[in-house]
């Protein structure tokens, strides 16, 4: 069985359907899946969103699901923080996703099993290049 050719085979509704009832009952965040979007997310979408993603959720388990999805989702909010028309929400979005990055790092790694704290750094570093332009 080929997990694609199955899932191609659903219908755009099914699908829809699929994801917000898994989201809903907790199988997953779906928070990345909606920043995969081209929506014109707002400041406020973007901080409500960063601040659902639920890495601290996988700390007690033994991988680095929680670092990757916040490392994830933050990549993804930068990428739309990037369009926004304001100069002043803009910031505030960047400053937001380098404050709590930090602080993860910081943490010992949010949602990290093992020392995978250049995920945070790397995203860091990203948002810092682009504002030093």
């Amino acid at each position: 069985m080929n997990a694609r050719e199955v899932i191609e085979r659903l219908s755009k509704d099914e699908l829809v359907d699929l994801v917000l009832e898994y989201s809903d009952n907790g199988y997953f965040p779906l928070e990345p899946f909606l920043l995969k979007s081209d929506y014109a997310f707002t400041r406020d979408n973007l901080k409500n969103i960063w601040e659902s993603a639920e890495a601290r959720k996988y700390e007690d388990q033994k991988s680095d699901l929680g670092a990757d999805l916040l490392s994830n989702v933050a990549e993804l909010c930068f990428a739309h923080a990037k369009r926004l028309k304001n100069a002043n929400e803009q910031e505030d979005i960047m400053q937001m996703l380098i404050d709590d990055l930090v602080r993860a790092r910081e943490e010992d790694g949010i949602g990290m099993y093992t020392g995978d704290e250049w995920l945070y750094d790397e995203v860091r570093e990203k948002i810092e290049e682009w504002q030093d332009k």
